[in-house]
């Protein structure tokens, strides 16, 4: 009992209380209808009284304030955090058109007045999409009678690929957007997504904030907003360049019509596939100005800073050159500052390192040049300064920015830095070999006759005979590796467990980081992979149904086909949707891999 309460103590002793800093925060719908009821939610992290609301005209307050609270733990390198929330929530409902603000609402805690934010809410008339048709009931009066089936319409699911500019110049950054508008549940079964043809393209990070759903109201209809993908597009030419569009198919969700009066309770629903297309969309690129010398294709906004790590050498000795850029722009595209090096120095290719991040801004950071020079003369040298030209799309005009002038004295080096090797292109590595006259060796050494031959022993036989059969074997060897290799699908076949081990392996990774963006995504490669290379099919052709109808050819059990889609369907949905799958990812690894154990002992059986 006495080490149970120390333990206690120290548990508590280590929990960290929340911090200072009080958050108090506001949050509704961004849009909403007429008549249509939604939540306002006031959320402090930390415990609070005396909650004072401001006036909110032009809605009706159905309910509220509820209140709830949570309280998480968690404990990471040994240290204990909590963090706690309180909530309070109202029901509002929107009376006429219109954009509204809700001023801040003001909270009493920890001795102190805490404001929240103020949120902008627009009401729209709203209505409802027009739907394509209705299920009807299995019987035979309706099958004689209508002919309708159930779709989605195209107001009731659709997406849309969306760029931030559409007239550009060559190099300069555009954002797209791909999002899935939706008022029915689905899942996705398939997609087709632009190939970018012209384009230099960056993936956008999206937070998971973002990634969850989000409402829009589009031509009076309020949809849930998945935001599936952003890139920086870059154009590489002039010219009209072309976003084709992407195409998704879904499972989607609809009610059919009533066939009992149990329907009316529980409803009927039944699944559909429904595809959806995104537009063709243009882009005009023209060509930059006619530039001025020292232009090598940077388009953006930058600054510029050199330096030089020493300005006072020995001959023979490596310095070196630092150019770094700074800015938002096409960095991955900057070509390194060519500097005119007094004839003396010894110049090494310049070493590029990048460091940026993509976001809806563009692609932000730096590119750095590092360039190793060695003087191989003594006597004082001038480094002159260099121009750096970009464009700036902003002002439509070109600037330029400009290095430092290096000075450097050269000392004569020793007798013995005559020689010098260079292993590789930073002054790191610049290493001396010493004097080129090597130590005699006094050790004593054994002797032969210079008159003893080999040849004619039998050593000589053996080592011919033993040669001549190490040849015979390594051309049988190279002769059945040629033959396997020949057979594609065979050395697919074999190789289709290593690779989706392999790719299993990059999931448990994700596992143990909690990553479950990048988890899904292997999980997805390792199952689409392992199918291609053991059912000898391009992945571009598996989906959903071929992949069940080729794994029964197969012989593979229907439990065992039936969960492999239940878990890609999941994948599919935690992609797009994650807040739809609450499935811990620990459980779903490894019941893929207890999966791909059964894919490798079922088709094997079948193939003996």
């Amino acid at each position: 009992m006495i080490r149970k309460f120390i333990l206690i103590i120290f548990i508590f002793a280590g929990i960290n209380a929340i911090a200072d800093d009080v958050t108090f925060r506001m949050s509704a719908p961004e849009v909403v209808a007429i008549g249509e009821q939604f939540s306002l939610t006031l959320t402090l992290n930390a415990k609070g009284e005396d909650l004072r609301m401001p006036e909110i005209p032009n809605f009706d307050i159905l309910m509220g304030p509820s209140q709830s609270s949570s309280r998480s733990f968690s404990i990471v390198n040994g240290r204990t955090t909590q963090s706690v929330e309180y909530s309070y929530t109202f029901v509002l409902r929107g009376q006429a058109e219109g954009t509204y603000t809700i001023s801040p609402a003001t909270i009493k805690s920890k001795g102190n007045i805490y404001q929240s934010n103020s949120v902008k809410i627009k009401v729209i008339k709203g209505r409802q999409p027009a739907s394509t048709g209705r299920a009807q009931p299995n019987n035979r009066e309706n099958e004689d009678n209508n002919n309708e089936t159930t779709t989605a319409s195209a107001e009731e699911l659709f997406i849309r690929y969306e760029t931030d500019k559409q007239n550009v110049y060559k190099g300069e950054m555009i954002t797209a957007t791909f999002k899935l508008y939706s008022q029915v549940g689905l899942s996705v079964i398939d997609q087709t997504l632009p190939s970018f043809e012209g384009f230099w393209t960056q993936d956008i990070d999206i937070p998971q904030a973002d990634q969850t759903r989000t409402r829009e109201a589009v031509d009076g209809i309020i949809y849930n907003v998945y935001t599936l993908q952003k890139k920086i597009l870059i154009p590489q030419q002039t010219g009209t360049l072309y976003i084709e569009p992407a195409e998704m198919v879904f499972n989607v969700q609809k009610r059919v019509a009533r066939q009992s009066i149990f329907d009316d309770f529980f409803g009927s629903y039944q699944n559909v596939r429904t595809s959806a297309k995104s537009k063709r969309i243009t882009i005009n690129v023209k060509e930059l100005p006619s530039p001025p010398s020292g232009f090598n294709g940077a388009v953006g906004k930058f600054s510029l800073a050199s330096s030089i790590d020493k300005t006072s050498i020995t001959a023979n000795e490596a310095l070196t050159i630092d150019v770094t850029i700074t800015g938002n722009g096409n960095l991955k595209h900057i070509n390194p500052i060519n500097f005119n090096f007094p004839a003396d120095f010894e110049v090494y290719d310049p070493q590029t390192s990048y460091n940026f991040k993509a976001s809806d801004a563009g692609i932000i950071g730096n590119t750095r040049f590092e360039q190793v020079v060695i003087p191989r003369y003594a006597g004082d040298f001038t480094i002159p300064a260099q121009n750096f030209v970009y464009f700036d799309p902003a002002t439509k005009q070109y600037k330029t920015l400009t290095t430092k002038q290096f000075d450097v004295h050269v000392e004569k080096g020793s007798d013995d830095q005559n020689a010098t090797v260079i292993s590789s292109m930073t002054k790191e590595n610049v290493r001396f070999l010493g004097k080129d006259i090597r130590f005699i060796k006094q050790k004593n050494l054994k002797l032969r006759s210079a008159n003893s031959i080999l040849y004619g022993t039998l050593p000589f036989y053996l080592s011919y005979a033993g040669s001549l059969l190490a040849f015979i074997l390594l051309v049988l060897l190279q002769q059945k590796r040629l033959r396997e290799n020949a057979d594609i699908a065979l050395m697919r076949n074999k190789k289709a467990s290593k690779m989706a081990r392999k790719h299993l392996k990059a999931a448990s990774t994700c596992v143990k980081k909690n990553n479950k963006d990048d988890f899904f995504d292997a999980l997805l490669k390792a199952f689409w992979g392992y199918l291609s290379d053991k059912l000898t099919i391009p992945v571009s052709e598996l989906n959903r149904d071929n992949a069940r109808a080729t794994l029964s050819r197969h012989s593979v059990k229907e439990e065992t086909i039936d969960a492999f889609i239940e878990l890609v369907d999941k994948c599919e949905m935690a992609r797009y949707a994650p807040a739809a799958v609450t499935d811990d990812i620990h459980t779903l690894y490894k019941e893929g891999e207890r999966l791909i154990n059964q894919f490798e002992k079922q088709i094997r059986k079948k193939a003996i």
